[in-house]
């Protein structure tokens, strides 16, 4: 029902405070198509509050097709602008990252989905390859946790 990416720290600055989630609707495809803008949310590692919130325009989703694949449908006008991740699943998000992160010893890109019963799938996981700006360089403009993967592994790298 939901997929997306999470960074266990924040992949444009390097803050290990937070924890990047972008999410959209649907499989990712269409996010990894350029299609949708995912919502992206930075969530404090420590309180799981929310430290900053973006809703993207979320106007179609791919889901599984009967007969195998996927198939591409348009989202509800007023599910669009709303958002595709609740506190509670916020939170698991959270608590899922920590636990990778520790696991695997370093920061990790996560790729995630939740499914139609609610339950937290991770697909896959990686060490996070984006590093804070030095202090000789400027810091980046802010852009999409989702779009610095995309950018590092091509349009194949990212989704769920």
């Amino acid at each position: 029902t939901v997929s997306g990416v999470m960074f266990t720290c924040n992949p444009v600055s390097g803050d290990p405070s937070v924890i990047a989630v972008n999410a959209s609707w649907g499989l990712g495809q269409g996010v990894v198509g350029g299609e949708v803008t995912p919502d992206e949310f930075f969530v404090s590692r420590v309180t799981r509050e929310i430290v900053r919130r973006t809703i993207g325009a979320k106007h179609v989703e791919y889901r599984p097709a009967a007969a195998g694949g996927t198939e591409r449908r348009p989202v509800a006008e007023e599910r669009q602008a709303e958002p595709c991740l609740g506190e509670e699943q916020l939170a698991e998000l959270v608590s899922v990252a920590r636990v990778v992160q520790r696991h695997f010893g370093s920061h990790q890109d996560v790729e995630w989905a939740i499914g139609p019963d609610g339950v937290l799938y991770v697909v896959q996981s990686r060490p996070v390859t984006a590093s804070a700006a030095t202090a000789d360089e400027p810091e980046a403009a802010p852009i999409s946790a989702l779009s610095l993967v995309m950018n590092r592994f091509g349009a194949g790298g990212a989704g769920g």
